[in-house]
């Protein structure tokens, strides 16, 4: 039986929700309705009380309800709050050892943090409050906490140090430290990726696709100046599928980084998967200028320019190879300029008697000049050492052979040692 199968009572007076007819609110009604959705409503005008509390009703709803559809949303309750009477002992023990379990291991990790603080800030002057729930206290050492603090920055406080402030040197600290940042946060990134990837079970057309997006990777890495990211996605395509492109690419981010050997190593196996490849030519010479080997350098440029005359950087590079390694050939040893000794030969023109007249002149000068020192010598001595002297020197001026001096020299000499 149905709702069509009565007639239509609407006129008679419905309930606020739904718009129920009150007359169907019986159990005559209720026992011969099929309808679940129907009876559902019933149930729910039922419960909620608007039109009175009927218990019996509202019981006997549920059961015709619960007979034509066991799993209806309205047959549902809200199940009260579980208490101790609601488990059976074997539950309701396992349940408190859980709980004191978990208590157990808070008051452990708790003790854990408080020895780990004691142990970090030793005992000083001043006490911290004490800890919540605890009588203990933590004491911090001002030196250390104070040290732990970053420096305040010197805020200008009016227009004349506004003036004296400046924002390029502000900016470019503020540059600084963003750049540190990224290169820390770059190398760490680096140090989780793999260099090798593990290909096994992949076939040729899979491990062609994932060496080309490794190598894509590594070019927009060589693009953005991340030229370690960029040797790391090339090796990683490497890995997988060892080509002359991906060789290529890495030997020109190593020479970005001035890994030499490196790259000399790269452009090797270059030359013997693609012997004469201009672009692996090109960039050992380079390597080759840099350790130094300038022949070899100018031999691979050299090919290089056989092929394309055109390439600029060939010759902007051959040239600085050339002018290398003319600056490091040893120059010439010039002779040092000097003055030009003229050896002329002296006639035999005077006779003897004249060269001994010219020596016992020579002879006199030297003597006289002798003399003149020793008189200065006695005037100026001090006294003390005026005895040591007497002996010896009055000993050295008798024995002179060609002393020839006057009577009142002589005199006055040995006066001064008296």
């Amino acid at each position: 039986m149905t709702t069509k199968d009565y007639p239509s009572l609407w006129g008679f007076g419905t309930t606020k929700t739904f718009k129920i007819p009150v007359e169907h609110l019986d159990f005559k009604y209720i026992e011969k309705c099929s309808d679940v959705k129907h009876l559902e409503k019933i149930l729910c005008v039922l419960r909620s009380g608007e039109e009175g509390y009927y218990p019996e009703l509202t019981e006997f709803c549920e059961k015709r309800l619960k007979g034509l559809a066991p799993e209806s949303r309205a047959l549902r309750k809200d199940k009260p709050a579980a208490t101790a009477s609601s488990f059976t002992a074997e539950e309701w023990e396992k349940i408190d050892g859980d709980i004191k379990s978990w208590v157990s291991e808070i008051k452990n990790e708790e003790n854990k943090i408080y020895f780990h603080e004691t142990e970090t800030f030793p005992a000083v002057e001043d006490n911290l409050p004490p800890v919540r729930g605890s009588n203990s206290r933590l004491h911090v050492s001002k030196e250390k906490y104070s040290n732990n603090r970053p420096p305040k920055k010197k805020i200008p406080r009016d227009y004349a140090e506004w003036d004296k402030f400046d924002v390029e040197k502000e900016c470019s600290k503020i540059d600084e430290d963003y750049k540190e940042k990224a290169v820390v946060n770059n190398k760490s990134h680096l140090s989780k990726i793999e260099t090798r990837i593990d290909t096994a079970g992949l076939t040729e057309k899979e491990k062609t696709s994932l060496a080309t997006h490794e190598k894509e990777k590594g070019n927009e890495a060589f693009n953005s100046g991340d030229y370690e990211e960029a040797v790391m996605y090339y090796t990683r395509s490497i890995s997988v599928l060892p080509n002359v492109v991906a060789y290529n690419n890495r030997a020109q981010a190593e020479l970005k980084l001035q890994n030499w050997n490196s790259a000399f190593q790269d452009c090797e196996k270059v030359l013997e998967l693609e012997p004469g490849n201009l672009k692996a030519l090109l960039r050992r010479a380079t390597t080759y200028k840099h350790q130094n080997k300038l022949q070899e350098a100018i031999e691979d440029l050299n090919k290089v320019l056989n092929v394309e005359p055109d390439n600029e950087l060939a010759k902007k590079t051959l040239l600085e190879v050339e002018r290398d390694l003319k600056n490091s050939k040893p120059a010439p040893k010039t002779e040092t300029k000097g003055k030009r000794m003229v050896i002329q030969e002296v006639e035999n023109s005077e006779d003897e008697g004249g060269k001994d007249s010219r020596r016992k002149h020579e002879d006199n000068s030297g003597d006289k000049s002798k003399t003149s020192f020793l008189f200065w010598l006695c005037k100026n001595l001090p006294f003390y050492m005026m005895n040591w002297l007497k002996f010896s020197l009055s000993i050295k001026i008798l024995s002179l052979p060609t002393l020839a001096l006057p009577y009142k020299f002589t005199s006055k000499f040995f006066l001064c040692f008296s």
